[in-house]
């Protein structure tokens, strides 16, 4: 299981925060604006209808006798210019005849009883007041969705900033979190620079304080990293070097026992030894390449004449093991900046796995390409499963357990191909072929320009 992106994490979390944190605020203003709309609203009922009542009194009597002579609601309303009203007004007589109303207000009272004080009915919420001496009752009503509608006005507009505080607030935290952790991917980049053997501490000058425990951790890592890989070269290099004395001086034991009168089965008791003492002297001489190679020292730049070398190379391999080797050079030098002993050393495993793994009495190919330089080498063997192909580059690997290899030398290649940015490549079949195994060194850019020519 994979886990997700800090900086998503970081952004949705603080999203989240922001949208429940003003939602709750949102939440709470509006509880307090019910709360205080209410009051307000409730008392400027009260206040309408208390002032209204004398006022309407004087307008349906001004001498004090509309007692004895109460007027009809549609002789004594009042007539004003029709406009939109938030409240409505209702002007009975104690005896329940409606005397006044104002033009929106209904026909029909509107609360079912006429008693001083505050009323809910489906529509409106009504308060009624009573005149001092009695007489007179003034309604006074509100429409039921009003206060509702300014509660939703006034939370639309509280919540309309956030559509656009939530797309802002992401760009913004998106830019800062890209920025503070520059100086992560600035680790991550100088650590996926490094070739496998650069080892040396992580710089902690420039990085923040919460990267400088990781960073001292590395660090602590590396250096015991360095030194286990230090004591496995030594003891390698050591041991190789220490067996190449006791290896020489059984070979030379070994020829001198040739010389003597032998029977035939002591001849091929010798033959046997002789080539088991070959292995441990290919061994050996396979453990100091690789200590050379993961030391990551000695090498020194220089100028390297690919045809010489090449050319002296397949000729050692031709009298040492009587291989057939096809070579084909180009017409003019081709130069490329390298070290030309780990460059022998490279050549001369990948011709010596060519030979050793090719099909008995078919030749080894070896051509020197130009545009972009290469070097293709290539035999005849039955093609090697991907899973197989995949391994090469693994110590002590060896595509056939029975063969008599040390299964070390394409391990030793691609560690000292590493550092001089030399491109490898690995195909079987080889191009063109349903058979074979090639390997193919390319540089992306060599001292000279040439043409091949077989």
């Amino acid at each position: 299981m994979t886990s997700g992106s800090i900086v998503r994490q970081l952004l949705g979390s603080t999203l989240l925060i922001l949208v429940v944190l003003w939602t709750g605020m949102v939440v709470s203003v509006a509880l307090v604006i019910k709360h205080e709309t209410d009051e307000i609203f409730d008392a400027s009922l009260q206040e309408t209808a208390q002032r209204l009542l004398p006022l309407a009194i004087m307008q349906l009597d001004p001498e004090d006798h509309a007692m004895e002579h109460p007027q009809a609601a549609d002789e004594g309303a009042l007539e004003p210019a029709q406009h939109k009203e938030y409240l409505v007004y209702q002007m009975f007589h104690a005896s329940g005849r409606m005397l006044l109303r104002s033009h929106a207000a209904p026909t029909t009272p509107l609360a079912p009883e006429l008693k001083p004080g505050f009323q809910d009915t489906e529509d409106h919420l009504v308060y009624i007041e009573r005149s001092r001496n009695g007489d007179y009752l003034l309604a006074i009503a509100e429409r039921s969705g009003h206060r509702s509608e300014t509660l939703l006005n006034t939370l639309t507009f509280l919540l309309m900033p956030l559509l656009a505080l939530l797309p802002l607030s992401a760009l913004s935290l998106l830019v800062i979190v890209k920025k503070a952790s520059q100086p992560l991917r600035m680790l991550d980049a100088e650590l996926s620079r490094r070739g496998s053997s650069d080892l040396k501490p992580v710089s902690t000058q420039d990085l923040p304080q919460e990267l400088q425990p990781l960073a001292h951790t590395l660090n602590q890592l590396m250096h015991r990293l360095k030194s286990a890989l230090e004591a496995e070269r030594h003891f390698t290099a050591n041991s190789a070097h220490e067996l190449r004395t006791p290896l020489a001086a059984a070979a030379v034991q070994m020829s001198l026992l040739e010389k003597t009168a032998l029977t035939e089965e002591q001849r091929k008791t010798l033959s046997t030894v002789r080539q088991l003492l070959q292995r441990l002297q290919t061994l050996s001489e396979k453990l100091l390449q690789l200590a050379r190679a993961e030391s990551g020292i000695a090498f020194k730049r220089g100028v390297v004449d690919l045809g010489p070398l090449l050319q002296l190379l397949c000729n050692d391999h031709r009298w040492r093991t009587g291989a057939k080797i096809d070579l084909g050079l180009a017409v003019s030098p081709v130069t490329v900046e390298g070290d030309v002993d780990a460059l022998g050393i490279v050549l001369g495993n990948l011709l010596e796995n060519a030979i050793k793994y090719a099909t008995p009495g078919s030749a080894v190919r070896v051509e020197l390409r130009t545009s972009p330089t290469r070097i293709w080498i290539a035999n005849d063997c039955e093609p090697l499963p991907v899973a197989t192909l995949e391994r090469l580059h693994e110590r002590f690997y060896r595509a056939r357990p029975d063969s008599h290899g040390a299964g070390l030398g394409l391990s030793i290649v691609r560690t000292l191909l590493t550092p001089m940015g030399i491109g490898l490549q690995l195909r079987s079949p080889a191009t063109g072929s349903d058979r074979g195994f090639e390997a193919e060194l390319t540089w992306t850019s060599s001292l000279s320009d040439s043409t091949l020519s077989e």
